[in-house]
């Protein structure tokens, strides 16, 4: 269980017959969990989830900058909206009407549970930040990376709450392994990438 988490109904995840078409990937999987000394939520820790995709460049055996966007591993959305994500449409997890739906495969909500422990017990932690403002208020922040393989069901995010409508979003689907010894053949640019600035909040 360390090294792997699976559903059985995630790996054929399908809602109406159909999918991307997804390839397995090598991901990283951005922890930030920030704390504030003050306020109604006082050293309360916040947890969010990212996932860095690193490419290589075409002739050179180095990697590009890389390409980070919101990974969904709690349960606040409508089936509706992974659903759309899965088959290539646009989402908007944010957003609940009345055809707001929650037909989620049987053992969804154990799956994201298995997934973030196999991301927490597997992580490094690559960076911490401290801020500070007036009258005292400090926050601090997390960052810890978690390398696996495994698929994603990526799409555009619609909405105009929280993140950009443009915004790449994604949601996890099926089997993922943690990689072993990831750090080499300069994948560690994302080691040295200041996340002092980086806007993190992706949840309600």
């Amino acid at each position: 269980m360390k090294n792997k988490v699976t559903l059985i109904f995630l790996l054929l995840i399908s809602f109406s017959g159909l999918s991307q078409n997804l390839t397995e990937k090598e991901f990283v999987i951005l922890t930030f969990q920030s704390s504030k000394n003050k306020g109604q939520h006082k050293n309360h820790v916040y947890t969010y989830y990212w996932v860095a995709e690193l490419e290589k460049y075409e002739k050179v055996d180095e990697y590009k900058e890389p390409k980070i966007y919101s990974l969904f591993l709690d349960e606040f959305y409508g089936s509706e909206q992974l659903e759309s994500c899965c088959l290539g449409k646009v989402s908007y997890p944010y957003t609940m009407t009345t055809g707001t739906e929650f037909n989620f495969p049987e053992n969804y909500s154990e799956y994201l549970t298995d997934l973030k422990k196999l991301v927490k017990d597997n992580r490094e932690k690559i960076q911490v930040i401290n801020k500070k403002w007036k009258d005292n208020l400090k926050e601090k922040v997390t960052v810890y990376a978690t390398t696996v393989k495994g698929n994603l069901c990526i799409c555009e995010y619609g909405g105009k709450v929280i993140l950009k409508a443009g915004d790449l979003i994604s949601f996890p689907k099926g089997e993922f392994k943690i990689i072993d010894n990831y750090w080499y053949d300069n994948k560690n640019i994302l080691l040295f990438k200041d996340f002092s600035t980086f806007k993190y909040g992706n949840t309600l």
